[in-house]
């Protein structure tokens, strides 16, 4: 039978004019002929590699830009060790910085429960040049390799770039109207710095004041070590300060995202209302007030000293703990007027005032001299002792350098026999007449009361107690 009249289907390809099988050659090996229609075999080969390069380069882009699942940390199980996912949630604690491992670390919390989230070397340098390093309260958006151990899991970071952060925008509020109900909240005070102290290494405390109330803005050393130094922070100084409540023991405190935000300001901010000594209520409890009198009493007590202020309107009780009385460069003594900034307490119905500062207390006049002390008996200089502390003494003798401090102006007064320092408030040395003679190398005649600030004997007198020797 001639096979050339059987079906394609049936049987394999043929050559047309022979009938003979062809196998894959486009040329019949027996009579020569073309065959036409046929694809190349090694057109058909190259055809094949670009199909499968093409799908391989499919799953490779599918592969990349794929989300990795979004999960909740309360649905992590054993069974997902070293599984890539994406995580959302906040960051509730500042993150820890090593600078020498280059590691970091922060802890996210998404409602069903807490993570650590971590990143090491290149990525944390990255992390930081970017500025993309999370801060406490801040949204974060977080894909990564989890590892499940069995008493331990946490999240490691392997593209910063899978890192995004969206930081609140801070509410205006005052110190006294932030509470534990605050939490996470990102906010911006404005105070004045009223200590600066270190609890522990690696942790600064800066307490910020306004007239509501006060809280510690916490800096530690990461902070530091992930934004710049702290810039330069005196007591008195008046702040911006942009950051994020915390609590420490159910107690508010402000967490900085960087030290950028901790602002010196040019303006004075108040931390204090002025209120007549006797018109202290309970309103005023807890808040700071000025008051201005005259000492009318003094007594000590076992932890410090009492002092009855009055203006006219009544009576006030200003409490001096030991520590603070004992920096004050005077001595309060009844009869002289004082200006006083302290916090309103309350002990057993009775209000006080609590001055938080030596400087918190300013001696405007000196008490008056008693009719023996106007006639102070004249020691050389080499004579006084502390056992005449409380005493008013006239001494003679020559200046030394003026040396200006943050209330007044003291002298190193010295004659043949020995040196005390001469102690001028600023309003003493402005009622002088002559002031602008007291310079190096002057004699001058003080009578004034002798105190002792910190082991050193002063000599402290009143406007008419300075006398320019000729």
């Amino acid at each position: 039978m001639d096979m050339t009249q059987q079906g394609a289907g049936d049987m394999p390809p043929a050559c047309p004019s022979c009938g003979r099988y062809t196998g894959p050659y486009q040329t019949c090996p027996y009579c020569g002929a073309r065959l036409d229609g046929r694809l190349p075999i090694r057109l058909v080969k190259k055809l094949a590699l670009l199909l499968a390069g093409v799908g391989l380069l499919a799953l490779w882009l599918a592969a990349v830009h794929a989300a990795p699942p979004v999960i909740k940390v309360g649905q992590i199980g054993a069974t997902m060790n070293l599984a890539y996912v994406q995580l959302q949630g906040r960051c509730v604690r500042s993150p820890s910085y090593d600078a020498a491992r280059e590691s970091l670390s922060f802890w996210l919390e998404d409602g069903t429960g807490e993570l650590r989230v971590s990143a090491y070397r290149a990525e944390v340098r990255q992390m930081v040049t970017e500025s993309r390093v999370p801060a406490l309260g801040d949204w974060v958006e977080v894909a990564g390799t989890l590892r499940v151990q069995e008493d331990f899991t946490a999240l490691t970071i392997n593209a910063p770039e899978q890192l995004r952060l969206t930081r609140p925008v801070p509410v205006e509020r005052t110190i006294g109207s932030i509470g534990p109900e605050d939490q996470f909240l990102r906010v911006r005070v404005r105070g004045q710095i009223r200590r600066v102290h270190e609890p522990y290494p690696g942790l600064t405390l800066i307490t910020v004041r306004d007239e509501s109330g006060a809280i510690p803005v916490a800096v530690s050393s990461d902070l530091v070590a992930l934004s710049s130094p702290l810039p330069a922070l005196e007591i008195g100084q008046s702040v911006l300060v942009t950051a994020t409540v915390s609590l420490y023991r159910e107690t508010p405190q402000l967490v900085p995202a960087s030290t950028t935000e901790i602002v010196p300001l040019d303006r004075p901010i108040p931390v204090a209302v002025d209120r007549p000594t006797g018109r202290l209520g309970a309103a005023d409890i807890g808040r700071m007030v000025t008051m201005q009198g005259r000492i009318t009493g003094v007594s000590a007590f076992s932890a410090g000293v009492k002092v009855s202020l009055d203006d006219g309107s009544g009576p006030a009780t200003v409490l001096l703990w030991q520590s603070l009385h004992d920096a004050l460069p005077m001595t309060v003594q009844p009869g002289a007027e004082i200006r006083v900034q302290g916090e309103v307490s309350s002990y057993y119905g009775r209000f006080e005032v609590i001055p938080e500062l030596p400087e918190d207390v300013l001696v405007l006049t000196a008490a008056p001299l008693s009719p023996q002390e106007e006639h102070a008996p004249l020691l050389a200089i080499g004579n006084v002792t502390p056992a005449d502390v409380g005493r008013v003494l006239t001494l003679t003798g020559t200046l030394g350098e003026p040396r200006p401090f943050s209330r007044g102006v003291k002298f190193l007064l010295s004659d043949e026999t020995g040196s005390i320092v001469l102690l001028l408030w600023q309003e003493v040395y402005d009622a002088l007449p002559d002031a602008s003679g007291l310079i190096a190398g002057t004699r001058v005649e003080v009578t004034g009361r002798i105190d002792e600030y910190r082991g050193t004997l002063e000599v402290v007198p009143a406007a008419d107690g300075v006398h320019i020797m000729e």
